[in-house]
């Protein structure tokens, strides 16, 4: 059994519970692609935009059948002109990179279809920001009330905010602090628009597929539908968010 990064299982299980099954889906900043090839289960077909090249060496990795049924755009999403609309939009751990995130949201809605999801995930409150934010290019973390009076401005409804993943994910964040510690010297050179590169697509080190047997979504299953009881609070290190597109007329101006 392959080896999943823990902090990717608990978003997975968040977003597989509150997922709307559709026709299409797009995700912006797809990274190793796991998560695409899990909405594959739930949509026909998927959109996958990313702006760093390297994305081409892990979309060669997998099998044809998927490919085929994944469209791959290297572009800057805020500058491309899509020409569909999508049943779901997905954005993980890339809203907190964007300068102007309001007028990221503005696009997202733009691309989904009437009564389509959104699905975002982003690091929560400023208060549990460290040297791991500035590292991976953070520009900020979000606090739940005014994440959702800014998904209200752009006209999304049905906001629901999830702190996915407590305590799990806080305890995996200490070994990211120290190992942040470790690489700043080596990252402080980069702009933050080149961590944001890396961070999209880290060159994680090479794991045993003996660890695949202890970490992996059946192990973490457990401790993740544990860690819904907390979900309403602000405990967690990390939000998912959903909302709705009710009215294509409303916001794409």
């Amino acid at each position: 059994m392959p080896y999943y990064p823990p902090s990717y299982l608990f978003r997975r299980h968040a977003i597989l519970r509150v997922l709307h099954p559709g026709s299409n889906f797009l995700e912006v900043g797809p990274g190793k692609m796991r998560l695409a090839q899990e909405l594959l289960k739930y949509f026909q077909r998927g959109t996958l935009i990313e702006y760093s090249k390297d994305i081409h060496t892990v979309y060669k990795t997998l099998q044809p059948s998927i490919r085929s049924r994944l469209e791959l755009l290297v572009v800057d999403f805020m500058n491309h002109e899509l020409k569909k609309k999508f049943d779901c939009v997905v954005a993980c751990e890339v809203l907190e990179h964007v300068p102007d995130d309001r007028a990221f949201l503005r696009k997202l809605y733009t691309a989904l279809s009437d009564h389509g999801q959104l699905v975002l995930s982003v690091p929560a409150r400023m208060k549990s920001w460290s040297l791991d934010d500035n590292i991976v290019g953070h520009l900020r973390r979000y606090e739940r009330e005014s994440l959702v009076t800014l998904l209200n401005t752009v006209g999304f409804k049905g906001i629901q905010v999830y702190a996915y993943g407590f305590p799990f994910v806080n305890l995996l964040r200490i070994p990211r602090i120290w190992l942040a510690r470790r690489q700043f010297y080596c990252n402080v050179k980069f702009s933050v628009e080149e961590r944001t590169k890396m961070s999209g697509i880290a060159h994680t080190a090479r794991m045993s597929p003996l660890l695949g047997l202890i970490v992996n979504p059946i192990t973490v299953y457990p401790l993740a539908l544990f860690s819904t009881i907390f979900q309403r609070l602000d405990w967690s290190g990390v939000y998912l968010v959903t909302a709705v597109k009710y009215h294509s007329s409303h916001g794409d101006e």
